[in-house]
């Protein structure tokens, strides 16, 4: 959808117009003074970054307190904040700030890692503010070299306002680091058949795309095309169109297809004033409104000949432009909340909408003009961080919502406090299920999808019921793989290996140094956390002077070393459950402390195995049950 406008001179010189960012005043300044008191401060205060020769002027990193007595000392000495500029290179929409979604206000969010594919005339592959990850062309004139490559302009233009690159030279899209896919179904007139459209949205089915733009329209329902979008809708697929340049007073519903199906956002186009574009085509469907006249994007260079300034750029307006807004801002809310459905992420756009026209939705604007909210306050939601198999989730605007569960299967998972809950997986993708009751009495289920990337080890998944113990000692840099890759859990563990995981666990001092024992020299990987562990009264090797740190370790030696750590209280009058456990063993108490702490359940119902090598995987559950009283059911 594309109505070309003619450009001014006078807007393509104001965009120009140089910006300056500046940050939050730092830790570090620039002290202004006279010679010699310079030679004083830099004496006194000894954190000299830089010294200018040409201005009596140095850098110093100051603590607040330090700040405060410089200048009570240096009455006369400026101080100024070490401020942080940014490039003026990339030209940023006026638009996008309407909108909220400037590099400034959206950062540290830019799309990152987020699939999404313009469905349209192609994109120009040479583009230097473009980088096209791939795509394919269902038209019937693809081009010779790169067959999805754009001869016409329109999909290029799409394409910058969502993801043109932060490169310090053109302009800069509201989501420079999507991945971008380029779907050609649009030939070099700007058209395209059902057969091509639809194949189209099938490659974007298969190619796994999160969001797809369409800023195409046609005037009759297409049953064909219709169901392609319904299934893209239903493997999760985030779908925005045009709502069509068709005008229109109210009288009548001008809005075109595919932005009237009901899996379809449908964007309405607004003028620099908030205003209804004139040719934006109005009618219930119509979800959104974003600008979309004169709006500077994007072009093919040897296309770029409306604006008589070939520099690979022009303004268009319609639909169609106002379409990459609501695509790029979904992409910031899809890298935030990466754990949200399609359709939850389709209510925040509706609930952050900047109300415009009468009041709630209506058929020019919708629910009004696309906002990106970086803190979401109008509905309950669940926040999800995952770092190295370690799964946050959070509660966010508790007081709209009660009732709340969240659901692994039937299991109903426990609250680490109230609106939080921690969940240690391996690589996976992971449905959970949040359930509450919202602020009107109603219950409502929402899908939540967790994507865990490490730890990857091929021979513990979560199918194995030890996983979680791993994953949470991987996180906390505790415990890790070998170099292929592998974790393997039923290796034997060494007594050195155990007490480079002990101390790590406990934060011992393991700087390699000169150890007590005879056998453990200053260059073996465990010498500093052995030394530790001796001099903390842990250990305390064998009577010929070695540690034996190669040996392997023995179900009892491991109680032991687990209760010197620990120290766990524990009632002696209480014999422990096994018929293979008695008092004048030398770890009968230790034992005696795991098992009343629920360290260990034993090997078997009856049975401790004390004399039995204890493996990898048994011992990361020791070790994590001990840190972490959570794991005990």
């Amino acid at each position: 959808m594309i109505k070309y406008a003619t450009l001014l001179l006078a807007l393509s010189i104001s965009l120009m117009l140089p910006a300056y960012a500046f940050a939050e005043e730092p830790d570090t300044y620039l002290i202004h003074a006279s010679e010699e008191q310079l030679e004083q401060i830099t004496a006194q205060f000894n954190t000299v970054l830089k010294e200018y020769d040409e201005v009596p002027l140095v850098e110093l990193k100051l603590t607040k307190e330090e700040k405060t007595s410089l200048k009570e000392q240096f009455s006369t000495a400026e101080i100024y904040p070490n401020r942080i500029y940014e490039t003026t290179a990339d030209i940023v929409s006026p638009s996008f700030t309407t909108t909220k979604s400037s590099p400034t206000l959206a950062a540290p969010y830019t799309g990152q890692g987020i699939r999404v594919a313009v469905l349209d005339t192609g994109i120009d592959t040479d583009h230097s503010d473009l980088a096209v990850a791939g795509g394919v062309c269902t038209a019937d004139d693809c081009a010779a070299k790169i067959p999805y490559d754009d001869n016409f302009g329109h999909g290029t233009h799409v394409a910058g306002i969502i993801a043109a690159k932060k490169n310090n030279a053109g302009i800069i899209g509201i989501a420079p680091n999507v991945k971008l896919f380029a779907i050609k179904a649009m030939d070099s007139q700007g058209a395209g058949t059902t057969a091509q459209v639809t194949k189209g949205v099938e490659w974007a089915i298969k190619n796994k795309i999160d969001i797809l733009n369409l800023s195409l329209s046609i005037s009759e329902h297409d049953r064909p095309l219709e169901l392609m979008l319904q299934e893209a809708s239903k493997k999760g697929m985030l779908i925005v169109a045009a709502a069509g340049n068709e005008g229109g007073d109210g009288g009548t519903n001008t809005v075109t297809y595919p932005g009237k199906y009901s899996p379809v956002i449908a964007v309405s186009a607004l003028t620099s004033d908030l205003k209804k574009e004139k040719h934006s085509s109005m009618g219930p469907e119509v979800e959104l409104a974003a600008p979309g006249a004169d709006i500077f994007s994007t072009f093919p260079r040897e296309l770029d000949n409306v604006d008589y300034v070939v520099d690979g750029y022009q303004n268009l307006t319609g639909t169609s432009m106002a379409a990459p807004h609501v695509t790029g801002i979904l992409a910031l809310y899809k890298e935030q909340h990466a754990a949200l459905s399609h359709t939850k992420l389709r209510e925040i756009l509706r609930s952050t909408a900047k109300d415009l026209g009468t009041a709630g939705r209506d058929i020019s604007f919708g629910y009004g003009l696309v906002q990106y909210e970086k803190e979401i306050k109008t509905m309950p939601l669940v926040e999800t961080k995952v770092v190295k198999g370690k799964v946050s989730l959070t509660l966010k605007n508790k007081e709209l919502a009660s009732n709340w569960t969240i659901k692994e299967g039937t299991a109903t998972l426990p609250e680490t406090e109230p609106g939080k809950w921690v969940l240690y997986k391996t690589k996976g993708t992971y449905p959970l299920t949040f359930s509450y009751t919202d602020k009107n009495g109603i219950k409502k289920n929402e899908v939540l999808s967790i994507k865990v990337t490490e730890p990857a080890f091929p021979d513990v998944t979560m199918a194995v019921w030890y996983a979680p113990h791993i994953s949470y000692l991987y996180s906390n840099n505790f415990m890790s793989g070998y170099l292929d890759g592998s974790f393997k859990p039923n290796r034997e563990i060494k007594r050195g290996e155990a007490m480079i995981l002990l101390g790590r666990a406990q934060g011992f001092n393991g700087a390699s140094r000169t150890t007590k024992f005879t056998d453990v020299g200053a260059n073996h990987s465990a010498a500093g956390y052995i030394q530790s562990a001796y001099e903390k009264g842990i250990i305390q090797g064998y009577p010929d002077g070695s540690f034996r740190p190669d040996q392997s370790v023995t179900r009892a030696e491991m109680a032991l070393l687990i209760q010197n750590v620990f120290q766990f209280k524990f009632d002696p009058a209480l014999a422990p459950p096994f018929i293979d456990v008695k008092p004048e063993q030398a770890s009968y108490k230790a034992i005696q402390a795991i098992t009343q702490n629920k360290v260990t359940a034993g090997y078997s119902a009856t049975t401790f195995a004390p004399d039995k090598m204890m493996n990898r995987y048994a011992f990361g559950v020791f070790l994590a049950r001990a840190k972490n009283p959570s794991f005990i059911k």
